[in-house]
């Protein structure tokens, strides 16, 4: 009976590390196949430990994020076509403290120019998307890094975004991460 439930844990052991290493890996593939810019760490107002609810913040945040992005871009461009917005990448972890509160990574690829620098992502998101978004904190802190474009830099990412990536929970927001598609 005893050999029995270590085969057991064995198993769960080998799928949680298979499955944290291929999460891994499409992270790594995911932001090999855009052109990652920033990295953004986000807290929420307290209480919030609802993965539901999340998820509709998340889609909250990224609709208003979308309209001051269009508002930013260049406008003398005339005739350009179909605009098309900065792919993101969403990821969600828990706290360490033990409150099962939220926190999101987000990575996103180049913004308009208006926005696109420290000053700019730091006034955006301390100031400007606070002001629209409820669910985010607005004491918490933010940090926000530009992503240097090289592969040992991608995979420091992936390995530090995949984490937490277990059984019961897994970092990457497939719903509303910009996710490539791959042609068959």
């Amino acid at each position: 009976m005893t050999s029995i439930k270590t085969q057991d844990q064995q198993q769960e052991r080998q799928q949680a590390q298979r499955l944290k290493r291929n999460i891994k890996y499409l992270i790594r593939n995911e932001l090999q196949s855009i052109n990652p810019w920033w990295l953004i760490s986000f807290h929420y107002r307290d209480h919030h430990s609802k993965e539901d609810e999340l998820l509709q913040d998340v889609a909250d945040l990224k609709r208003k994020l979308h309209r001051i992005i269009y508002k930013s871009r260049d406008k003398s461009i005339k005739g350009a076509g179909e605009y098309f917005y900065p792919r993101m990448l969403f990821f969600h972890e828990t706290s360490h403290q033990g409150t099962g509160q939220f926190h999101t990574h987000l990575i996103t690829e180049k913004l308009p120019a208006s926005l696109n620098s420290q000053v700019g992502m730091e006034t955006l998101f301390h100031q400007r998307l606070p002001q629209k978004v409820q669910a985010l904190s607005k004491w918490k802190s933010i940090d926000i890094q530009r992503i240097n474009p090289d592969e040992p830099d991608y995979r420091r990412i992936s390995s530090y975004l995949g984490k937490q990536t277990n059984l019961e929970l897994i970092a990457l927001d497939p719903f509303n991460s910009d996710l490539s598609t791959r042609k068959r």
